[in-house]
């Protein structure tokens, strides 16, 4: 099991207008990650766009003055980048994620634009690439594309790059050429060291304003996507999700993990001790979810008392008995209410999963869980006969249902019991 997941006891119901910053150097949470995804994507498809559009000049270029060797190197080096660009969309599109490939393109990006520069350097001189305008500026692009990613690493990461090879680009010229010479000069205009300098300085400021605008989304997606009670991710959210691990266990074959639970007698807490403990009620049962699950783990509110776990990678046995030994460690400590009274709170659960319950495959066989529907049905199902059979239990793959038929949904939206 990997590190759990932050305490929420402290969490009040006006928790979203305190929350800070995220730490810059820190692993995306599951929100931000899916956002990060289609980030990525959407920098994907602008990247063919771009490079495209970026033939035009080479092209016209080659055209005219097919002698000058740096029209040539130019048209060739974005002809390369413009069908890796290609590659890099078509492998997205296709499901192919991972989360270094954030990384990787953004380096792709950066780098691309040094190696213009340094043909640049190569076939004209020095100051060319150095005092270079259009291709310089590229690199703000590439900084700026990295805050689609929603990770403040991978923009640390591109804007250090960028920095380091337009500075290793500085230090060769510096070190292997008269940068004063007057032929240089006048194909290239002068050389000014302040200018250079002043330009990994920008760079550097476009570095901070990538990561502010990351921070400042990941605040935003961080509140869109919780529930304000518990701080637990909310019901939009994890259809998402869903939906999303769905997919990846259909591609993977790997098991995934669905558990439903509801709050037992809910409505007679509310009416014999008041909705604030209630609200009490339901931020312990949150806590000890959030405190039990694996990082990887996605636990949400879906609504009033109800809760849902989604755990990829867990076969519904194994999830069956994680989520009844959060139960009986619940079950076994009461809310103290004074004057010698207790409450004791308690849920009951319904599990469902792959591959015991059938395939992840989004078409299907007879019994198969291809869509979110049918895992919410069955173990709305298995839930409903766990409150049926007398509540504080847990139902999963071989727990023997009620004979009573339990009563499925046309909708797949769940019931507050």
């Amino acid at each position: 099991m990997t590190a759990p997941a932050p305490r929420l006891r402290s969490i009040t119901p006006s928790f979203t207008a305190g929350v800070a910053a995220p730490p810059v150097w820190v692993k995306p949470d599951h929100t931000l990650e899916a956002a990060g995804v289609e980030g990525e994507i959407v920098v994907a498809r602008v990247r063919v766009l771009v490079m495209g559009l970026l033939l035009i000049a080479p092209l016209w270029n080659v055209a005219h003055a097919p002698q000058e060797p740096i029209h040539l190197t130019g048209f060739s080096i974005t002809l390369l980048a413009w069908f890796i660009s290609i590659g890099i969309w078509r492998a997205i599109a296709a499901g192919r994620w991972r989360p270094w490939i954030g990384f990787a393109s953004s380096a792709f990006d950066v780098t691309m634009v040094s190696i213009a520069l340094t043909s640049f350097f190569v076939v004209s001189s020095p100051l060319v690439a150095l005092n270079s305008k259009v291709t310089f500026e590229m690199y703000f692009l590439a900084i700026t594309a990295t805050s689609l990613r929603y990770d403040a690493r991978i923009c640390i990461g591109a804007g250090a790059l960028a920095g380091l090879q337009y500075g290793g680009l500085w230090v060769a010229g510096s070190l292997g050429y008269d940068l004063y010479d007057p032929s240089y000069v006048a194909q290239a205009g002068p050389y000014l060291p302040v200018d250079l300098a002043t330009r990994l300085l920008l760079l550097a400021i476009a570095t901070l304003l990538s990561v502010t605008l990351v921070q400042r989304a990941q605040r935003l997606l961080y509140l869109a996507a919780r529930d304000r009670l518990t701080g637990l991710f909310n019901r939009g959210h994890f259809d998402t999700a869903l939906d999303q691990a769905i997919s990846a266990s259909s591609r993977s074959g790997q098991p995934l993990a669905l558990a439903i639970l509801d709050i037992d007698h809910f409505k007679r807490i509310n009416d014999e001790h008041g909705h604030a403990r209630g609200d009490q009620a339901i931020r312990i049962i949150a806590d000890r979810l959030a405190n039990g699950m694996r990082r990887s783990d996605i636990v949400a509110r879906y609504g009033g008392e109800e809760f849902v776990v989604l755990m990829p990678g867990t076969p519904p046995e194994s999830a069956l008995l994680r989520i009844e030994a959060i139960r009986r460690e619940i079950a076994a400590v009461p809310i103290e209410l004074g004057e010698g009274r207790v409450l004791h709170i308690n849920f009951s659960a319904g599990v469902a999963g792959s591959p015991t319950d059938g395939s992840m495959e989004r078409t299907p066989a007879a019994g198969g869980l291809g869509t979110p529907d049918a895992l919410l049905v069955l173990a709305d199902e298995r839930l409903l006969a766990a409150k049926r059979a007398g509540r504080a239990r847990c139902y999963g793959p071989g727990t023997i249902l009620q004979a009573a038929p339990p009563a499925r949904r046309s909708s797949g939206a769940l019931r507050l019991r």
